[in-house]
């Protein structure tokens, strides 16, 4: 993966703020990529990476998790 180190001075900022951050683009523009490169930065700065999730809803394996109530319980597990 190329680190986008514009992109991530831009986004490093945001980081660790009270509110909540929002990435939107096109489909296809790398908002997962850079999603990526930011949870790679908070693992090596100390956060666990146990404290993450990444779900792929276009993946046939999460199919299961098109409800409100599955989508918390899967979280909400272990």
């Amino acid at each position: 993966m190329i680190k986008r180190e514009l992109y991530m001075s831009r986004i490093r900022p945001f980081i660790g703020g009270e509110l909540i951050k929002v990435m939107t683009g096109v489909r296809r523009s790398g908002k997962s990529v850079m999603l990526e490169l930011v949870k790679q930065e908070l693992i090596e700065s100390g956060i666990s990476e146990n404290q993450f999730v990444s779900i792929n809803f276009e993946d046939m394996s999460y199919a299961n998790l098109c409800t409100a109530k599955a989508l918390h319980d899967e979280i909400k597990k272990d």
